[in-house]
C-alpha cells in the first residue's frame, strides 16, 4: 500500500508540477481531502496572461492590411514571448491545477497560427473555462479567431464548403475518430458552419452572405441548422462525454485507461452538465485515484519537467536556449506538431530527448553547462531553433531544497531523497548507480549531488 507521503506527492504531480519543499511543508499534517480543497480554491484565482499588446487599429477598430502583414512577420517572435511568459507563470503560480488544466486543453484544442495576439486571446479563453463548463468552452473555442484561422473556417462558404473545422470538431474535440458520425455528417455540418469568419477587428464575425441557410441532415435530424446547433448536437451525444473523460483519465490518472472508470466518470460528467471542476474534484478525491497501479505510471511531459526543475531549483537558461530545449524534448508551447496535438506517453521519450532529460540535473550543479545535441536530419523540425550542437549555461539555486533535506541524518539521507523524488516502485531503483555519483566532501555537496544523481535516473521521469 502506498504511504501517505507518496499519495500526497502523487496528488501534487497530477494537479500540478510535483512536490516542492514549500508545498510539502504547507500541507504537512493535512488530510488529502483538505489538500485537494486548498488546491481547488487556489485554482479559482484566474488571471489572464497579458504579455502581448493589442495590435494598433484605425478608428473603426480594424487592423489595416499592411499592419496585418507586419503582425504575421513578427508572429513567431510573439509566440516565443507568450511561451516564455507562460513558463514563468507556471513556475510561480499558486493556482497550479489551473495551469495544469490549461496545458491539457491547449493539447486538446491544439492550435498554432500566424498571429501571436490571437494565440494569447485563445489562451485566455482556455484559462477562463479550464475548470468551468465544457459546453461553454466548446462554443467559445468554436468561435475563437485563432481556431477559425487554424482550421480554415474563414474559407468555409456556401459556394465552396471547407470541411476542416467540421471534421476536427467531431474527430478531435468531441467524439473521437470514427465514433458516432459519418462522412456525410461532416459535409452537412460544414454547411452549418459557413459564414463563421473573422472581422478586420480580429474578432469572430458571422457573415450571413456566405452562410448556407438551406436544410441540412446531421446525425439523422433535418433542419436549417447553424453552427451553434451542431455544437449542441455534439454535446447531446453520450460518446462525447466518454471521449473527453477517457482523454482526461489518460492525462491525469493512467495512460492505460480503465474503461469501467471512464464510464463512471462519463456518467458523472453528463449528470453535471459538463462541469469540469466537479469531474476533476471527483477524480482527485476518489480512492481508486491512489491505487498503486496509478502512481508512478505517467511519463512527465517536457514542459512539466522544465517547470518542475524551475520550481525545485530555480533553473534558468537564456530565452532562446529555453525554446531550443523545449524543441529538443519534443514540446514547444503554442507550436503543436499538428491539429491532433502531442501524443504523449512513450512518445515523449526517444534517443535524443532521454539524453537531454537525464543530463540537465548534472548541468545544474555549480552553474554548469548542458549540451543541446543536434537532432539527426530525419528528426529535424521546422522551427530552426537547433541548428547545431551548443553548450548552454544553466543557472540554479539549490538553497531551499538543501535546507529541506538538512533535517535528515546521513544514514537516512539517500533514502529520503529517493522517497521524495521517485514515485515508481522501489525495486526499480538502481541505488548503486546513485551512490556512485555522490560527492561527500561537504554536507551540502552530499545533499546536492545525491539529489542530482536521483534526478538523473529514468525513474525520475515517471510520475
Amino acid at each position: 500500500m502506498s504511504t501517505d507521503q507518496k499519495k500526497l506527492q502523487h496528488l501534487l504531480h497530477r494537479t500540478g508540477f510535483g512536490p516542492t519543499p514549500e508545498l510539502m511543508e504547507r500541507y504537512d499534517g493535512m488530510s488529502l481531502d483538505k489538500v485537494t480543497d486548498k488546491i481547488f480554491a487556489d485554482a479559482m484565482n484566474i488571471q489572464d496572461l497579458d504579455i502581448l499588446k493589442r495590435p494598433a487599429t484605425n478608428d473603426k477598430g480594424e487592423v489595416a492590411p499592411i499592419k496585418a502583414v507586419a503582425l504575421i512577420l513578427k508572429s513567431q517572435k510573439d509566440k516565443e514571448t507568450l511561451n516564455l511568459a507562460w513558463i514563468d507563470r507556471m513556475e510561480v503560480a499558486h493556482a497550479i491545477l489551473l495551469e495544469k488544466m490549461i496545458m491539457f486543453w491547449h493539447n486538446h484544442f491544439a492550435t498554432s497560427g500566424n498571429f501571436g495576439w490571437l494565440m494569447q486571446v485563445q489562451h485566455n479563453t482556455l484559462r477562463k473555462y479550464a475548470l468551468g463548463n465544457f459546453g461553454e468552452m466548446l462554443h467559445a473555442i468554436s468561435k475563437d479567431p485563432a481556431m477559425i484561422l487554424w482550421l480554415n473556417n474563414h474559407e468555409n462558404k456556401k459556394d465552396a464548403p471547407n470541411e476542416n473545422f467540421a471534421r476536427e470538431v467531431m474527430e478531435l474535440f468531441t467524439l473521437g475518430e470514427g465514433n458516432g458520425y459519418t462522412e456525410d455528417d461532416i459535409k452537412q455540418a460544414a454547411r452549418a458552419f459557413t459564414g463563421w469568419t473573422i472581422a478586420k477587428t480580429g474578432e469572430f464575425e458571422f457573415n450571413a452572405k456566405v452562410h448556407d441557410d438551406g436544410d441540412k441532415t446531421i446525425f439523422g435530424e433535418t433542419g436549417n441548422f447553424g453552427g451553434e446547433d451542431v455544437i449542441n448536437m455534439l454535446l447531446a451525444k453520450n460518446q462525447m462525454s466518454i471521449f473527453i473523460c477517457r482523454k482526461i483519465y489518460k492525462w491525469f490518472v493512467n495512460h492505460e485507461p480503465d474503461e469501467e472508470r471512464v464510464d463512471e466518470l462519463s456518467e458523472r460528467f453528463r449528470a453535471s452538465k459538463y462541469d469540469i471542476k466537479d469531474l476533476m474534484y471527483y477524480i482527485f478525491t476518489s480512492d481508486w485515484f491512489y491505487d498503486d497501479v496509478n502512481i508512478g505510471c505517467l511519463i512527465c511531459t517536457p514542459v512539466e519537467l522544465i517547470v518542475r526543475m524551475k520550481r525545485l531549483c530555480k533553473v534558468e537558461v537564456e530565452d532562446q536556449q529555453m525554446l531550443a530545449f523545449q524543441e529538443l524534448l519534443g514540446q514547444t508551447l503554442f507550436i503543436p506538431p499538428n491539429v491532433a496535438g502531442w501524443k504523449g506517453g512513450r512518445y515523449w521519450i526517444n534517443s535524443t530527448s532521454l539524453v537531454q532529460r537525464m543530463h540537465l540535473p548534472k548541468a545544474m550543479i555549480d552553474e554548469g553547462t548542458a549540451r543541446l545535441n543536434k537532432r539527426p536530419a530525419f528528426e529535424a523540425t521546422d522551427t530552426g531553433k537547433v541548428a547545431k550542437d551548443e553548450k548552454v549555461k544553466v543557472k540554479s539555486d539549490w538553497g531551499n531544497i538543501v535546507k529541506y533535506f538538512e533535517k535528515f541524518d546521513d544514514a537516512s539521507l539517500t533514502e529520503e531523497i529517493i522517497r521524495f523524488f521517485i514515485q515508481s516502485p522501489d525495486d526499480r531503483i538502481d541505488r548503486a548507480l546513485i551512490t556512485k555519483n555522490i560527492d561527500t566532501s561537504t554536507r551540502e555537496r552530499k545533499i546536492i549531488t545525491t539529489i542530482a544523481a536521483v534526478m538523473q535516473t529514468p525513474e525520475f521521469q515517471i510520475v
